[in-house]
Order: C-alpha cells, then sequence, then structure tokens
C-alpha cells in the first residue's frame, strides 16, 4: 500500500513538473536581439542629434519665425 502511494505521489510530482522547451530560449533570444535593436537605433538618432541638433535646431527657428511675419 505504501508503495502504491509513494508511486502515484511521484507520478504526480514528476508529471507536474514544468520543462524548459526550446521556445522559450528562442522567445528570450529574440526579445535580447529585439532591445539590442532598440538600443542601437536609439543610439543611432542621439549621434545624429548631436551632430546635426544645432542646424536642426536653428530651421525650427527660422521656421517657426517665418510664421509670424
Amino acid at each position: 500500500m505504501a508503495e502504491t502511494l509513494f508511486a502515484a505521489v511521484a507520478t504526480a510530482y514528476n508529471g507536474g513538473m514544468k520543462t524548459v522547451h526550446d521556445h522559450s530560449l528562442r522567445k528570450y533570444s529574440l526579445a535580447a536581439l529585439t532591445a539590442f535593436l532598440a538600443a542601437g537605433a536609439t543610439g543611432l538618432a542621439f549621434a545624429g542629434w548631436l551632430n546635426h541638433g544645432e542646424g536642426i535646431f536653428q530651421s525650427m527657428i527660422q521656421t517657426g519665425l517665418s510664421w509670424c511675419f
């Protein structure tokens, strides 16, 4: 009787455990790649603003002032 009970508990325990599947690794890899690409795009936008920010700002000022006159 005790062996049957222990066998049932062991089966329920082993059957209830979640296993790591290959698709979870793929999901984390895709999330990491997406984060890396988003960080790269943000870095390129920031670098572009540092290089051309003054010209962008001046053109915005000129356009804004031209609407006033």
